[in-house]
This record gives C-alpha cells, sequence and structure tokens, in this order.
C-alpha cells in the first residue's frame, strides 16, 4: 500500500533510512511502531505523475532538505576593452546569462559578444561549472563583428516584417468596413431594386485602392500568407460588384421600358387615285390606236399643200403612206 513502508523479512533487516514519525493506523499500527521512511513517501505531480517525495516525508514543502547542498555562487572576473568586470553569478548557469550580466555592464549586445575561457570560445547553451569556471576565473569577452552584422540583417528583416503586417491588418481592417455595403448592393439587385451607379463605383474604386496597397507589401512567411489571403478577398468583392453593375443596368432598361409611353400607331396613307387605278396594258393600247381613226391622209394632204406652196416638188409619200 503507498505510503506504508514493507515489512522486512526475518533475518535481513532492510535499512530504508531515516524515520519520521507518522500517525498510526486505525487497528493498532504496523510492525515498525507506525514510522514511515523518507524514502517511502509519495506525491502526485501536477501532470498526474505518481513519484516518491524528495526530502523528508512529512515535512513541509516549503522546508529546504537536508540533503540537498545549496548551488554556490561564484564571482568571475570579465574581461573587455581593457577593463575588467566581476559579476557575481551562480556556478551552475550557462554562458548565455554570463554574457547577459555582461551586457548590463558593458552594454555589448549578448549576441555580439564572444566569451573566451582559457583561450577556446565558449557556446552560449554551455554550463561554466561544466568549463570547468570556478571562483574568480577569468573570462575574457570581445565584440564579434560577423555576429553582430547578423543580428543587425535580422532585425531589419524582422523590422519589415513588422511594418508589412502592420500595412496588410490596416488594410483587412478597411475591407471589413466596406465588405458590408457589398453585400447589401449585392442583396438588393438580387430582390430586383434599383441601386444608384455611383455607389458601386465608389465602393469598387476603394477596393482597388486596398488592392494596390497590398500590391506594394513585400513579406515572407506568415505574413506573405495573410497578404495573399487579403487579396483573394479584395478580387472576389470586386467581382461581386462588377456582377452587381450588369444586374443593376438590366433592372434599369426594363424599368424605363416600362416608364416610357407606347407612340401611336402611323396614320394609313391613301394612295393617289391615279396610282390606285390601273392604267391599260399593252393590248389595250393597241385596240384604242387602232380604233383612232387615221390620219396619215390629212397629213399628206397637209404635207402636199406646203410643198405646193413652198414650190418644191411633190416628193412620192406612198411608201412612207403603205
Amino acid at each position: 500500500m503507498l505510503g506504508a513502508s514493507p515489512k522486512s523479512r526475518k533475518g535481513a533487516p532492510v535499512k530504508l533510512g531515516s524515520m519520521k514519525e507518522a500517525p498510526a493506523a486505525a487497528g493498532g499500527g504496523g510492525g515498525n511502531g507506525g514510522k514511515v521512511p523518507a524514502e517511502e513517501v509519495w506525491e502526485v505531480r501536477p501532470g498526474g505523475m505518481l513519484v516518491q517525495k524528495r526530502g523528508g516525508g512529512g515535512a513541509g514543502d516549503d522546508e529546504p532538505s537536508p540533503n540537498v547542498k545549496p548551488v554556490p555562487t561564484i564571482r568571475v572576473k570579465v574581461k573587455h576593452a581593457g577593463v575588467t568586470h566581476e559579476i557575481y553569478i551562480s556556478s551552475e548557469a550557462s554562458f548565455g546569462e554570463l554574457k547577459k550580466l555582461v551586457a548590463a555592464k558593458t552594454g555589448l549586445h549578448p549576441d555580439d559578444q564572444k566569451v573566451l575561457y582559457k583561450d577556446k570560445e565558449r557556446d552560449s547553451k554551455a554550463f561554466l561549472d561544466m568549463a570547468g569556471v570556478k571562483d574568480r576565473s577569468k573570462v575574457v569577452v570581445v565584440e564579434d563583428p560577423e555576429a553582430r552584422a547578423r543580428r543587425l540583417i535580422e532585425e531589419r528583416r524582422n523590422g519589415h516584417l513588422e511594418k508589412a503586417a502592420r500595412a496588410v491588418a490596416a488594410v483587412a481592417a478597411e475591407v471589413d468596413k466596406l465588405a458590408p455595403k457589398v453585400a447589401a448592393l449585392d442583396a438588393s439587385v438580387r430582390k430586383g431594386e434599383k441601386v444608384a451607379e455611383n455607389d458601386v463605383v465608389q465602393v469598387t474604386e476603394l477596393l482597388m485602392n486596398e488592392l494596390l496597397k497590398l500590391d506594394a507589401v513585400v513579406a515572407d512567411g506568415d505574413v506573405k500568407a495573410q497578404r495573399r489571403m487579403q487579396v483573394k478577398r479584395v478580387q472576389k468583392y470586386v467581382e461581386t460588384l462588377d456582377a452587381v453593375a450588369a444586374k443593376n443596368a438590366v433592372i434599369i432598361r426594363k424599368s424605363s421600358e416600362k416608364a416610357a409611353p407606347k407612340p401611336p400607331p402611323p396614320p394609313q396613307q391613301q394612295q393617289p387615285r391615279h396610282q390606285q387605278q390601273q392604267g391599260p396594258t399593252r393590248w389595250e393600247m393597241f385596240d384604242l390606236l387602232s380604233s383612232l381613226p387615221s390620219t396619215s391622209s390629212a397629213s399628206s394632204t397637209t404635207t402636199v399643200s406646203s410643198t405646193a406652196s413652198s414650190g418644191a416638188p411633190p416628193t412620192n409619200r406612198l411608201d412612207w403612206m403603205l
């Protein structure tokens, strides 16, 4: 049973460490007189794991264990730019923590420092005690130009990313304000209602301006993905407004056709009488001519008389008359 010590066999006593007094169980205590070994006290960690409790079993959690020695604090002499600084730090600390304390003393950024111990550069993740650093040990810190350049480039890159992220966020906020207007215009034309063309044009221009802002943003990683998402969103709204404009034009045309009065039918024009009466055919004209009296004799008489009066000799007209 957890919290109780196992029974030792006869002739083979088991030494379990220091014993502490514990309240006896009901029904008359165990064979060890109600004492629970310190090593046999268990506890439940926050993750649900059951582990053996460290230190004295019945003592409070805040009391330090007598078996655990405190971590000593050492004094490290750090030399930088000809000046020696004394820094107090835990012997089990890392060189990265030492760099932070040096930065507080010298103003040199921790990422720009190169720590040399025994003429060997030490990694920021290495520990002082593992490297052999003891009390009054001497450490040299110099500036690393390459590390400084990398840090500045990274800061500049992060600055650009932050600026791009702010720009994309600003565009997203403006698009959020225009989205209800697009939805309202689309709903109106779907119901067959006429909307103002100026409203459609104005919202479209505002969306195109936001699209131009997104085109000017240069980003990488997550910011680039957010920019691409906003571009697709704005393009979708612009396409919706184009469809709204087309439907609105149809609605306006239909309403104008219904409102316009129908023109009266044109009056039937009466054709002239000479066009209404059909003229005689060719055969009828021939019959009319044949029924008229011949004027050839009269014309010949007139011709003869005129030639006689003029003194010209008469011309034989028999062939013409025939």
